[in-house]
């Protein structure tokens, strides 16, 4: 224990020296240009609705069909059915975009006007993964540290994502197919449906920080599920934190490209940790 709480403490100092070299170099300054997208209720809620039609409609479908197999082959099914889950909900928003009118889904994407290249855009992800990071982690292991002293418990219940990943394992193509699922689709879904959408939405009738904030409450809201316990509470902030990351990234950049660049890379680090180190995640 004596060694985990030094590692934090390592980790929260890193952190803070970070931050400060953030704010002097002025990472955290928004340069006040203007974003209007005239996204309308309706195009968030359409948005949402293919989300969860899709998860639901194919997740029923599949075990309707194959309830027998499943049950019995449950990792190969829930790979591809995961997978395959992930690929029709981007597939089915890349359309619906293609249907909004042409300043939506152009504003959503990128802001008018907007001089970021690509490497620009990679560049800044990277710069905010190396700032928001450290920070991430050391949140995530203090509210663990709290809540084995406060409940008395031995070890707290596995996200739903990260138990998914380990069952993963020992198969090369369930695990790709994890991978691909968890570092490339996820965050190109939920980034255009939290950032993208939502915090676009919020940001017309509020401002970009309560935009911010909001949405990424909504998005660590997101990742509650029940079978994680008090993991719930390490990851919901721990998401949070890093939402706040991405959601200021976004407003900083004008590019729906670089949070996702962002996301991809913290779910990267988390499943090359879990599969080489068996270790930390930072929410996935």
């Amino acid at each position: 224990m004596s060694e985990e709480i030094g590692a934090t403490l390592a980790f929260g100092v890193i952190a803070i020296l970070l931050l400060i070299m953030g704010f002097r170099r002025g990472f955290f300054s928004l340069d006040g240009k203007l974003w209007e997208v005239p996204i309308r209720f309706v195009h968030l809620i359409g948005a949402f609705a293919i989300y969860f039609l899709a998860s639901y409609l194919t997740t029923t479908l599949a075990v309707t069909l194959f309830k027998k197999q499943i049950m019995l082959h449950y990792v190969a099914y829930s790979s591809w059915l995961n997978f395959l889950v992930s690929f029709c909900i981007f597939l089915f928003l890349a359309i619906y975009m293609s249907f909004l009118p042409r300043w939506v889904a152009k504003g959503i994407l990128r802001r008018e006007g907007e001089s970021h290249t690509f490497s620009d855009n990679i560049w800044a992800a990277l710069y905010a993964w190396i700032l928001a990071f450290p920070l991430v982690l050391f949140l995530s292991q203090v509210l663990e540290l709290v809540i084995y002293k406060i409940f008395k418990v031995t070890q707290l219940p596995d996200q739903i994502a990260v138990k998914f990943l380990k069952s993963t394992f020992d198969n090369p193509v369930y695990f790709t197919l994890a991978v691909i699922s968890i570092i490339v689709l996820a965050p190109l879904i939920e980034e255009t449906l939290f950032r993208g959408f939502l915090q676009t939405f919020i940001r017309k009738h509020l401002g970009s920080k309560q935009a911010i904030v909001i949405t990424s409450f909504c998005f660590s809201l997101f990742h509650y599920s029940a079978g994680q316990g008090l993991g719930n509470i390490s990851i919901i902030v721990s998401l949070f934190v890093l939402s706040l990351f991405i959601g200021f990234l976004y407003e900083k950049q004008g590019s729906l490209f670089a949070p996702m660049v962002l996301h991809g890379s913290f779910n990267a680090v988390s499943v090359v940790n879990l599969y080489l180190f068996g270790g930390f995640t930072t929410g996935l």
